[in-house]
């Protein structure tokens, strides 16, 4: 748990659109956590990492 970074949020806007969730480890890199092919609303996603980001005490990135 002490490992763990922060939770970053990738959005690429474009004819296909992706919104990706990943946790970042210190010596692991980024772990995606949703899948590409999810489609999720861009307030969904943001309900996501704002619930995790607050559980695990971790700030949220976004790129």
């Amino acid at each position: 748990m002490r490992d763990i970074q922060s939770i970053r949020i990738e959005v690429k806007e474009g004819f296909f659109s992706r919104r990706v969730l990943y946790m970042e480890i210190r010596s692991q890199g980024a772990i995606p956590l949703t899948r590409t092919d999810e489609n999720l609303t861009p307030q969904e996603i943001e309900q996501k990492a704002v619930e995790l980001a607050y559980f695990l005490h971790v700030p949220i990135k976004a790129f």
